[in-house]
């Protein structure tokens, strides 16, 4: 069984969100082509293995934008996928443990893999 889980993922280098993590790995002069071929919401395809994906709508580092994109993207190209964007908690919750209701995207996610498995 193949699958991803991301959280707070940088999914594309064509936005000016987040411009800092474009110009550390790409650089100043990083042209659109360039930008295009590292964005991972341009290289979705139907063969991409399902995702569970989760933000939190206050990342000031990571917009969720990023994970609204990359769901629009699997949703065009019909992977499986899950999608979890929290009203609330900062950057860098990793488990999330005692940060209120996002504390639960373990459990989703739990769940979701559960699932999947028995697909």
């Amino acid at each position: 069984m193949q699958f991803v889980v991301l959280g707070y993922a940088i999914t594309s280098m064509e936005t000016e969100t987040y411009r800092p993590a474009r110009l550390v790995l790409l650089g100043e002069d990083a042209g659109p082509a360039l930008r295009r071929s590292t964005s991972l919401d341009a290289l979705v395809t139907s063969e991409s293995p399902p995702f569970f994906v989760w933000h939190t709508a206050e990342d000031v580092y990571v917009p969720p934008e990023h994970t609204y994109r990359f769901a629009a993207a699997l949703a065009v190209h019909n992977v499986p996928h899950a999608v979890h964007v929290f009203a609330h908690g900062p950057h860098s919750l990793g488990l999330a443990e005692g940060a209120g209701d996002v504390e639960t995207w373990t459990a989703l996610a739990a769940s979701w893999i559960r699932e999947r498995a028995s697909a």
